[in-house]
């Protein structure tokens, strides 16, 4: 039986290992550094929950198998964002439904005219990763606010959480009880979070040349789509990163995000630029070489930039939820039709500008 039950582990161990992304090891320590990273201004009480982040991790790229294929279709392109294959959007919506619209009508107005152009035009090749990262950070945001709530001092505060649920089935034993679920909530949150924020400091991630160089080559950069994999998880184990390698390059002052969408975009367009460097590094065998340095180098500081991003997001959640909810003006609310910003074709208005 326990032969049985490795050979298990094994073949699953392989699926994972087969989905992409910085693969078991780099996901963790992304996590990992970036609970590690949490200053005492922050969410310091999501620390006890590190090795939980850290496994976390990876498990968005469970939700990626043939054996689930509803959610493989959902979930495929949260973890990309080829940015070059949607320049006809220089501004992307802070929606998701209207930048899927958007992608749609561009394919419906070449695909006549240019049907090989139109093959790229879909979610497939353009990604959603940048939507991923933000509903995950509001996500955060949420539970913190609730989290908030939990602990209020006032008895009689009608959003006191723990008076809530007591007041529901004795199910809810006390206030203990209550923070503590919904600490797990925001760990949740922000591991899976982590693992899209970590995606995005990939540079294969956030360009068309994510799985061999593509187009015009006057460098000789490699076509071969295994060097997705060759950078991200193979070298990556093979120089057995660790936590303390990426904690180099992560800094040990957070940054309080003013626009979180703007960072996200700018998060994925600082990684593409080490597009080239990926490919450079491979075209001279670096990453056949655990003592390369700069393969070295390369990999720490992209899960480390992967990780500095995952805890910003969670410190600026952090302070974000401490905020009273504005109320809202009816003209504001994004499915009121009257709304300047609502698109009939989406029945919402995107977020407005931060």
């Amino acid at each position: 039986m326990k032969t049985k039950v490795t050979a298990l582990l094994c073949v699953q161990f392989l699926a994972l290992q087969n989905l992409g992304a910085w693969g078991f090891r780099g996901h963790t320590l992304a996590n990992l550094a970036a609970v590690e990273r949490i200053p005492q201004d922050g969410p310091v009480f999501l620390k006890p929950q590190k090795a939980y982040i850290g496994h976390l991790g990876i498990i968005p790229d469970t939700w990626r198998s043939v054996s689930e294929p509803f959610l493989r279709i959902s979930e495929d392109a949260n973890h990309s964002w080829y940015t070059e294959g949607f320049d006809f959007i220089p501004e992307p919506p802070r929606s998701r439904t209207e930048f899927i619209l958007r992608v749609y009508d561009e394919y419906l107005r070449v695909s006549k005219s240019d049907p090989d152009r139109a093959k790229l035009l879909n979610i497939r090749y353009t990604g959603l990763e940048a939507y991923s990262i933000m509903e995950g950070y509001e996500r955060m945001k949420a539970g913190m606010r609730l989290y908030r709530r939990v602990s209020d001092p006032d008895p009689h505060q009608s959003w006191n959480m723990a008076k809530l649920y007591a007041g529901i089935s004795p199910v809810f034993q006390d206030a203990a009880q209550v923070k503590q679920m919904l600490l797990n909530d925001i760990a949740f949150y922000m591991g899976w979070t982590g693992h899209y924020a970590a995606d995005a400091a990939m540079p294969l991630h956030d360009s068309i040349h994510h799985d061999g160089w593509s187009g015009d080559n006057p460098r000789g950069y490699t076509r071969d789509p295994h060097i997705h994999d060759r950078f991200e998880s193979e070298y990556v184990d093979l120089i057995a990163t660790s936590e303390s390698d990426v904690l180099k390059y992560v800094p040990k002052d957070p940054r309080f995000l003013d626009d979180p969408w703007q960072a996200t975009l700018q998060h994925s367009l600082d990684a593409r630029n080490f597009v080239e460097d990926v490919y450079r590094v491979d075209l001279r065998g670096g990453f056949k070489n655990k003592e390369d340095r700069e393969a070295r180098e390369l990999v720490y500081k992209r899960i480390g930039a992967g990780a500095a991003f995952l805890r910003d997001l969670a410190y600026t959640a952090w302070i974000e939820s401490a905020k009273p909810v504005p109320p809202v003006k009816s003209i504001d609310d994004p499915e009121n039709p009257d709304n300047p910003l609502y698109n009939p074709a989406t029945g919402s208005a995107p977020a407005p500008p931060h």
